[in-house]
């Protein structure tokens, strides 16, 4: 085995990367090479049954924990059948994808339940490995309608506490019974911390109160188009925990435990990430538009001051390559524009730097700036923290003055660490009122082999409008909805490690190589730790009171006819948005639209918390999409029997063939009563088996319930 390793190395020395899969073989490897490989899909196969029609077979090797990694591969062009394992050399198989597109439907009626999923699930883990089913716990299972099965989570528990970076997801096709994925997160050699001296919970919320906390700060959402300010109880810092042993304050470097900031600013730091951040550029009629307007600056005016600015350093060896004028997406009645400009660096090896930058059309006002410079080989870092710091700070002050002058350095995730780093990110919050307000900031990044700053980024509201703080709940009533409402609890963790090398991480299992795990006291990650300064409410990244995920029974199924149908439709996510069913009232349109928006795999159905926000953003999308018209818009009207048809066969996509004239003609008794227009309609619905009718009547003009708007979807999917 030592010998393969010194050849696999070899092989990777010029590019391995620990987490990422690098294709390594060639066609003369070597006879130990071979014997390893062979003995990898004797295993797999032990374990996993190919199909035989997958004759096809590939593979890669990669390193994972200073280990080799096999990736194999079995696939059926034909029938676009394939299976995929990864297994280590020591025989741990830590995923296993199953692919059959002739099974990719995942709208039908399961034949299995989540109790026999679990089983299955069970069964499936302990033929894997025997040793697993005593470390890991059963933590949910959900309906998953994309793969058209049951997604089973399990997270390992040492001395009863959890350990979420070790876990375990298995896929159930709820038709079939079959196990089509399966992902395995195990550190088998991790040396967990002692249990038996833990501080109890309430010494741990008492901890937290008073040396890590809430803050109230002003937070930003959309109503009516129009960004409005809210105040909101918030974790005074991301990365800090309390130590179950000791009580004190530690520090986390897993982004795992973090909590999540804003819809607003994840994003924009999606798009710190990549480097690029861009207005939306106008139509040639929205130039004509605003061409007239006088009080926009021209671009050479542009041009003018940006290299009038010292901080840019864009002399005359810069050339304006690009600019357009665009909306400014911070704030939608603003105009920017941004100019990119080049300088070549070495002609004879091409080599360019790139500049963009962005500023107000009408005042001029600095918005954003990225370089896209990079460092010569053997460059190394030049300033320590605060001297990179304070060049940003002085570049803030010079480029927005009037802005430096509101914000507060932003320091509640910055660790002590005295070594100098290759790069710096720092984040200025905007202050109002003596509070933050975390979705307005200015963010810099300063690249310490170049010793320049890379990139500089205003995420910054415009007329905005901060209440004055006062009538809000006390910090005391906002720990309070914390401990009781979102959940605070304890869990391991990975460990600090003595160096970069203890810690790799996998683009699908996440943390690995865990050395050692620690106890803290956490928030509940599952849900936001948001609190209305208002009323205690649990608010979403939106703004809005936030709804969980998880899909419950109608309160009042019991006893209802075909509650058994029903229990299985809302597993399948297919439900009314109340907690109650009302089985007997009318069927109103906009409830039937949910229901049919949730068979189809709608997306938008549930993008908002707020019942009313979304339903008018289904009716948006069911319209703009040709699937309904801004006629058939009627949300409080009562649904009949043939409008439940001709919805069902609109929302199918099949208007066009349900108004075909002359070739439909109904069987039902009563067919002179359906309107003449909805016939085809009628007899497609009727031929899905979605409608049926009763002693050979449809009765068109009967009234639905929303018992009967449920069955339409249960008996088309039965049917199936």
């Amino acid at each position: 085995m030592i010998v393969l390793k010194k050849f696999i190395s070899m092989l990777l020395v010029v590019a391995i990367l620990a987490a990422f899969m690098i294709p390594v073989m060639a066609a003369d490897s070597s006879t130990q090479v071979d014997k390893e490989l062979q003995n990898a899909i004797k295993f797999v196969k032990s374990k996993i049954d190919i199909p035989k029609e997958c004759t096809k077979f590939n593979y890669n090797i990669y390193n994972r924990n200073d280990q080799i990694v096999w990736s194999l591969g079995w696939t059926d062009t034909e029938s676009q059948k394939s299976i995929n394992v990864q297994v280590n050399e020591d025989n741990f198989i830590s995923s296993y994808n199953s692919y059959d597109n002739l099974q990719n439907d995942s709208k039908k009626i399961p034949k299995f339940s989540k109790e026999q999923a679990n089983k299955v699930a069970d069964d499936f883990i302990n033929h894997m490995d025997s040793t697993l089913p005593g470390k890991f716990k059963l933590n949910d299972t959900t309906a998953n309608d994309y793969n058209g099965g049951y997604s089973v989570n399990y997270i390992r528990q040492e001395n009863g506490i959890k350990f979420k970076t070790n876990f375990i997801n298995v896929i159930v096709n709820s038709y079939t019974g079959k196990v089509t994925g399966y992902t395995c997160n195990y550190s088998k050699n991790t040396k967990f911390e002692d249990a038996s001296k833990i501080i109890s919970l309430n010494q741990a919320q008492k901890a937290f109160a008073e040396k890590l906390g809430l803050k109230l700060v002003y937070k930003v959402k959309t109503e009516k188009d129009k960004p409005v300010t809210y105040l909101v109880y918030v974790p005074k810092t991301t990365n800090k925990y309390i130590d179950a042993i000791t009580g004190d304050i530690e520090t986390s470097n897993s982004r795992m435990y973090e909590y999540g900031e804003s819809a607003l600013a994840e994003k924009m730091a999606v798009m710190d990430a990549a480097g690029v951040v861009s207005n939306i550029a106008l139509t040639p009629d929205e130039l004509d538009a605003v061409n007239g307007i006088s009080n926009l600056i021209t671009k050479d005016e542009a041009d003018k001051k940006l290299r009038s600015i010292g901080n840019l350093n864009l002399d005359s060896s810069y050339k304006l390559t690009n600019s357009y004028l665009g909306k400014d997406w911070r704030n939608s009645n603003s105009l920017a524009w941004t100019l990119s400009y080049s300088k070549v660096l070495d002609e004879s090896k091409k080599l360019t730097k790139s500049v963009q930058i962005t500023i107000d059309a009408r005042t001029g006002a600095f918005i954003e700036f990225w370089s896209d410079n990079m460092a010569s080989a053997g460059a190394v870092p030049q300033k320590s923290a605060e001297q990179a710091k304070a060049i940003c700070d002085e570049a803030l002050k010079t480029l927005l003055p009037d802005v430096y002058a509101k914000v507060k350095y932003d320091n509640s995730n910055v660790t002590k660490d005295s070594k100098l780093e290759n790069s710096y990110s720092f984040r200025y919050v905007r202050n109002e009122n003596g509070l933050e307000c975390p979705d307005n900031y200015i963010s810099i990044s300063y690249d310490n082999l170049l010793g320049e700053i890379r990139s500089f980024y205003t995420y910054w509201g415009k007329d905005l409008k901060f209440a004055d703080p006062k009538n809000v709940i006390s910090v005391e009533e906002a720990n309070k909805v914390l401990f009781n409402k979102i959940g605070y609890g304890i869990q391991y963790i990975p460990g600090d490690s003595d160096s970069d090398d203890d810690v790799n991480m996998d683009y699908k299992l996440g943390v690995l190589n865990t050395k050692n795990a620690v106890l803290g006291y956490f928030s509940d990650s599952s849900k936001p730790c948001n609190i209305s300064a208002v009323n205690g409410d649990i608010l979403d990244n939106s703004g809005e009171v936030y709804k969980d995920n998880k899909i419950a029974d109608y309160l009042d199924i019991n006893g209802v006819k075909a509650a058994d149908k029903v229990r299985v439709l809302t597993q399948m996510g297919i439900r009314y948005v109340e907690d109650d069913l009302k089985p007997t009232n009318s069927l109103l349109q906009k409830d039937y639209f949910i229901l049919l928006s949730r068979l189809n795999d709608f997306y938008y159905i549930d993008r908002s918390s707020n019942d009313d926000k979304m339903i008018e953003n289904m009716y948006s999308q069911l319209i703009n999409q040709g699937i309904i018209t801004k006629e058939d818009k009627a949300p409080l009207s009562v649904i009949t029997r043939e409008d439940a048809a001709k919805y069902f066969i609109k929302f199918k996509g099949l208007s066009d063939v349900a108004e075909l004239k002359g070739i439909y003609k109904s069987s039902f008794k009563d067919a002179n009563k359906i309107n003449p227009n909805l016939v085809g309609y009628v007899c497609l619905a009727t031929g899905f088996k979605a409608m049926n009718g009763s002693n050979g009547n449809f009765m068109p003009k009967n009234k639905m319930t929303r018992l009967d708007g449920l069955m339409t979807i249960y008996n088309f999917l039965a049917a199936k």
